[in-house]
């Protein structure tokens, strides 16, 4: 008897599991972070060769809120990202995007159906190379630690208070995953103690992908004041210094994204000036 309890006590939590799992991905908000790379021979180096193509972007998202005209209980919205630099490890990546546009839905079709409309639109000008993630609960994350990021987490700025934008994909090694769960809570003790530094001046928002894009397991996307650039300059250099967080040792960093939020495609889009260069 105790035997068929037992069994049937593990029957129900893998099916529980299973459930929770789907109700993740339907209750958590979607993420596509969309990479607009310049083909090679289109004619895009001017404004008015990219005015079509920026009118054709602003048709394919005119479904969407977007953060400078926000609708208020819009749940689907895209984000246009100017592009300064693209870095991996600190260097140059010289196969660069010209923009990014991050757009969110609680349903995951609705992003695969943006995709598709923007791949047609731009056909011919930009190749698109789009990141798939979700948002759900926080791992590693006691009572304590929960009640400090929600007392300390800024409001998120407009896009004219904060208008740097940075997106930072990145893995874990096989080795952290081979980690039990209490070892792999340990390590975040020193990831903690660096952003608690700088978390009142920095807004933060963590996508999980693992199992959903194979090209990483996270999507983090950060937004910041001009004057808060050098916060978070020292907050990456703090993750990334392996003394005072040993987590680090098992990040598989991906390119990152350094950018200006805008409010139109055609800004997103525009040339770069002498003084950019």
């Amino acid at each position: 008897m105790q035997t068929r309890n037992f069994k049937a006590v593990c029957l129900f939590a893998v099916l529980f599991n299973l459930v929770a799992l789907n109700a993740w991905a339907v209750q958590g908000q979607w993420g596509a972070f969309v990479y607009l790379f310049p083909k090679s021979g289109a004619v895009i180096d001017d404004s008015a060769a990219l005015a079509p193509i920026a009118e054709k972007i602003s048709q394919a998202s005119s479904g969407f809120s977007n953060d400078f005209t926000p609708q208020k209980g819009k749940t689907d919205t895209a984000q246009f990202i100017r592009i300064t630099d693209y870095l991996l490890n600190g260097n140059p990546v010289l196969d660069k995007p010209t923009g990014l546009i991050r757009v969110e839905s609680t349903d995951r079709k609705v992003l695969d159906e943006y995709v598709e409309t923007l791949a047609r639109a731009v056909k011919g000008y930009f190749r698109l190379e789009t990141r798939f993630a979700v948002t759900r609960q926080l791992n590693y994350t006691d009572a304590e630690t929960l009640k400090r990021l929600k007392d300390n987490a800024p409001k998120r700025g407009n896009g004219t208070d904060q208008p740097n934008a940075v997106v930072f994909p990145l893995s874990k090694t096989k080795a952290w995953w081979a980690l039990t769960q209490e070892k792999r809570q340990n390590f975040f003790l020193g990831h903690n103690a660096v952003g608690f530094q700088h978390i009142k001046r920095i807004f933060r928002k963590l996508y999980h992908s693992r199992f959903v894009d194979q090209g990483q397991d996270f999507m983090t996307y950060f937004e910041y004041a001009d004057a808060d650039a050098d916060k978070f300059d020292a907050l990456l250099s703090g993750l990334r210094d392996k003394t005072l967080n040993p987590e680090w040792s098992y990040v598989e960093e991906k390119p990152i994204v350094y950018g200006k939020r805008t409010a139109t495609p055609a800004e997103m889009l525009k040339p770069k000036s002498s003084s950019e260069m």
